[in-house]
């Protein structure tokens, strides 16, 4: 079963939506053992640009992903940065064992990724709220958002 994954409708008119659902498409068809993990995402995802104001909110439904331009519902997790650090999630190595993030000195890749948003994060410039909760949905959203792995 291929991946579904919609616009809402108003989200076709926010280029960071658009921009966001190309990049999901592309990555699922260039790595089909992606697929597997967005097929397990069940839950809904608040990815705000603090430096654009703006809000999409990502409704995975194992195998469905629908974006809405703003806030829908309650989300599981919200991820608050700047455009450019939400845009350099989808930079995140992923390990050959496990399929984790590799946050550290495991690549080249992972240490300056894992650097500039672990930076990010002292700074309070990156906000991960519900991870505690849902550790296991942002290490799906990461290895579908991830052209590594």
């Amino acid at each position: 079963m291929d991946a579904i994954i919609d616009l809402a409708p108003g989200a076709e008119d926010n280029p960071v939506a658009v921009e966001l659902a190309e990049h999901l498409r592309q990555n699922l068809v260039d790595r089909p053992h992606k697929q597997a993990d967005f097929r397990a995402l069940r839950g809904s995802i608040l990815l705000v640009a603090q430096d654009l104001g703006e809000s999409l909110t990502l409704r995975f439904d194992h195998g469905r992903l629908t974006i809405h331009d703003g806030t829908v519902g309650i989300p599981s997790l919200t991820i608050c940065a700047d455009l450019a650090a939400l845009r350099r999630l989808s930079d995140t190595p992923i390990t050959e064992i496990g399929h984790l993030p590799a946050f550290g000195p495991f690549t080249r890749e992972g240490r300056s990724t894992g650097t500039y948003l672990l930076r990010l994060f002292a700074r309070g410039d990156l906000k991960v709220y519900g991870l505690v909760a849902h550790p296991r949905t942002l290490v799906f959203l990461l290895r579908i958002f991830s052209i590594h792995g």
